[in-house]
């Protein structure tokens, strides 16, 4: 019997209406209604009672137990341990915790706290977690021989009054999935319903969104009749509404000068129908910078299709790609359009291109040469006009050099190359993106001021997961707050203190003979492309190590274009 901790654990209130566990760190926080007595597990399994998706948590990562005694936690000997008030909770050992106060698992932060309301309360999944749970369930239905299940398509053609996440879920069961497809869209993932099922979850949704004051679109997608993977049905279910070009991003948070260049310069290219290839870290926003360039196009208003080239086995992607005829392999029992054909009008946008198999590489190239594609089993090609975007984490011009990824397919693709700086040199972006989330998060209610305090922290820390971990720093303090102003008590300071931004040693402005050469044959989108280069050269005082880091480039293309652009070396400033 594992020991107790300590013993500073508050009774449960006999008088209470009831507890809930509050879970915040990837999407919108959730909460698990909990019984007066109960034992749950939390971890990564399907089997477990608390159920969070993240590498960093394991299968059975921890136990929580309800008594009217009060909360004990307990670690499971999990990969990373489980922290109480700031420090891990020994093995085989119950950590005593009070109602309110938080516990670490993972990624995740969660505390116990009295019900605020009655109404059912369900996770909506983010649109990325969505993908991996849709990804899942096509594994298992290929598994059990295509066994068919259900997705619920919703979308709002403007903003609804209230919460229509909330009333799409009030309408759901506890084994549904619903996940957020963009601001006002939703699916709602069905599994082992039956058609008549199917069609009554679709209709009560659409009667639910009745009150909202505007328009809601539901429909149902099958699989395997609209697709057999997670990014063809996200594909289907992608809303097909756009922004009128020229309109300002709904989505979009820019301050920094380099972005704001980076922006101003993507404009007459997104008018045109060139490739683009998107260079940058993980989390910097490569997908939103993708869709923008799509709703600024003459192509908006088309589809929008996302192919991540990492997320399918390379025995699928050929077929997501390219499409299969019937009868072409075992268990292709009709025809389906591959993700560039059904794109037809639009754009494609090849996620992760740097992970994209070599075998499948010359195909690729071919569709992007010809503009035809030839799908599994067929004889003759289909013509398809689609603009293409791709993006990558990985300096692809450095793997196209050496032969890790072809040369002449690097050079289709980047037609015009994208760079989007990592938010630790965009230090402007970081409260006004910060203040963003918390308005998402309060769901339409009062966001919660950040303190001065908590900015100093928000602004020193350098944000190694960019973007999206500053959201779910955001989303975590939001859940710990409960409404109150943001300070630094609600921010994860151990970990942001073992990374702090190292502020550039300022750099003297050119001068005499080190001065930049006059350049006047440049063109408005090289002139744009120069000044974000020595923008970066000055934010890290000159180091060209950084600054290519910071443009997303290699060292080697930051000479390279140091030497095109006539750019002479920053020096340090004497100290």
């Amino acid at each position: 019997m594992p020991s107790a901790a300590n013993e500073s654990t508050a009774k449960l209130s006999a008088d209470a209406a009831g507890y809930e566990l509050l879970v915040a760190g990837h999407g919108d926080p959730w909460t698990v209604e909990l019984p007066p007595t109960a034992t749950l597990v939390i971890g990564r399994g399907e089997d477990a009672d608390v159920r969070l998706v993240a590498d960093g948590v394991s299968r059975r990562h921890a136990l929580l137990c309800v008594e009217p005694e009060g909360l004990t936690v307990e670690d499971l000997s999990s990969s990373n341990g489980t922290l109480v008030r700031g420090q891990p909770v020994p093995p085989e050992t119950r950590a005593g915790i009070a109602v309110g106060e938080a516990f670490v698992v993972g990624e995740f932060v969660l505390l116990v706290r009295p019900v605020r309301s009655r109404a059912a309360v369900r996770q909506v999944l983010s649109s990325e977690y969505l993908e991996a749970r849709l990804a899942e369930q096509c594994e298992r239905a290929r598994e059990n021989g295509h066994q068919a299940f259900s997705l619920v398509r919703v979308e709002l053609v403007a903003k609804p009054k209230g919460d229509a996440a909330l009333r799409i879920a009030a309408e759901l069961k506890a084994s549904d999935v619903l996940g957020r497809l963009a601001a006002n869209a939703w699916a709602v993932l069905l599994i082992e319903h039956t058609a008549e099922e199917v069609a009554d979850v679709a209709a009560r949704v659409e009667r639910a969104l009745a009150g909202t004051s505007t328009e809601a679109r539901v429909s149902v997608l099958e699989y395997p009749r609209d697709g057999t993977s997670a990014n063809s049905l996200l594909s289907a279910a992608a809303p097909r509404g756009g922004e009128a070009p020229g309109s300002a991003p709904t989505d979009v948070i820019v301050r920094s000068p380099a972005v704001l260049a980076l922006y101003a310069q993507l404009e007459p290219v997104a008018r045109s129908n060139i490739n683009v290839l998107i260079l940058g870290e993980t989390g910097v926003g490569k997908d939103v910078l993708a869709r923008h360039i799509h709703e600024r196009s003459d192509r908006h208003g088309q589809p929008f299709v996302r192919v991540n080239c990492v997320a399918l086995a390379e025995s699928l992607l050929e077929s997501e790609l390219f499409g299969h005829e019937k009868g072409a392999f075992t268990g292709a029992v009709q025809r389906k359009p591959g993700l560039l054909e059904s794109a037809q009008g639009g754009t494609v946008f090849l996620d992760e291109i740097g992970e994209l198999p070599q075998r499948l590489q010359p195909k690729l190239l071919q569709a992007l040469e010809t503009r035809e594609v030839l799908s599994l089993g067929s004889v003759k090609p289909r013509t398809i006009d689609v603009r293409f975007i791709a993006a990558t984490n990985r300096d692809l011009e450095a793997d196209a050099l050496s032969g890790v990824f072809r040369r002449d397919l690097y050079y289709r693709l980047a037609g015009f190359t994208a760079a989007v700086p990592p938010l630790r040199a965009r230090r402007e972006d970081v409260l006004p993106l910060a203040s963003s989330f918390l308005r998402s998060v309060a769901a339409g209610g009062a966001s919660p001021r950040i303190r001065d305090d908590a900015a100093v922290c928000l602004m020193d820390y350098a944000w190694p997961g960019n973007i999206r971990e500053l959201r779910n720093v955001v989303e975590r303090a939001f859940a710990l707050s409960e409404g109150r102003a943001i300070g630094p008590e609600h921010l994860p300071l151990e970990k942001m203190r073992s990374v702090v931004l190292v502020r550039p040693t300022q750099v003297a402005p050119p001068s005499g003979p080190d001065a930049e050469l006059p350049v006047t044959d440049l063109t408005p989108e090289e002139r744009a492309e120069r000044d974000r280069i020595v923008l970066a050269l000055n934010e890290c005082g000159g180091n060209q190590s950084l600054a290519a880091e910071f443009l997303g480039i290699s060292r080697s293309t930051l000479l390279n274009r140091l030497n095109t652009y006539r750019i002479r070396r920053p020096r340090r400033r004497r100290q």
